[in-house]
């Protein structure tokens, strides 16, 4: 887990390595899941960020809408699908200033997923190496 990016102050301030990462990914996943519902109308029941190194996930279930459910269950989930690529799409600089914003460094890439079915969403972050980036 992070711990090389975990905040030097944080620790000598008496934070453990793994409470910083927590607090980060904590962070994370509640700005993600807030972007969520303000672009879908309908935010996650639960987010769960990862950060190992320079990749970042966020696990998202539920929020999709009655109206997502009902096409699905017409089998028209490539419908649902496009919608959400398109939305995900839309978010996705709000996504990454997020992401920027938590860890202090830069996303090189980002990719997002759905599966309607299971009704999971994720959000995928690659982070540039910190010589790149001149962040801390």
């Amino acid at each position: 887990m992070l711990e090389e990016n975990v905040d030097a102050q944080a620790i000598s301030d008496g934070v453990g390595a793994e409470q910083v990462v927590a607090s980060r990914s904590l962070e994370i996943s509640n700005a993600l899941a807030r972007l969520h519902k303000q672009y879908v109308g309908r935010g996650p029941t639960s987010a769960r960020t990862t950060i190992d190194g320079n990749l970042v996930v966020c696990l998202l279930e539920g929020g999709y809408t009655q109206a997502e459910q009902t096409l699905e269950a017409t089998d028209k989930g490539d419908v649902v699908a496009a919608g959400r690529l398109g939305l995900q799409q839309a978010m996705r600089r709000a996504m990454i200033e997020a992401v920027e914003e938590a860890l202090g460094r830069r996303v090189c890439s980002f990719m997002s997923a759905n599966d309607i079915v299971q009704n999971l969403q994720v959000e995928v972050f690659v982070l540039y190496e910190r010589e790149l980036t001149g962040l801390a």
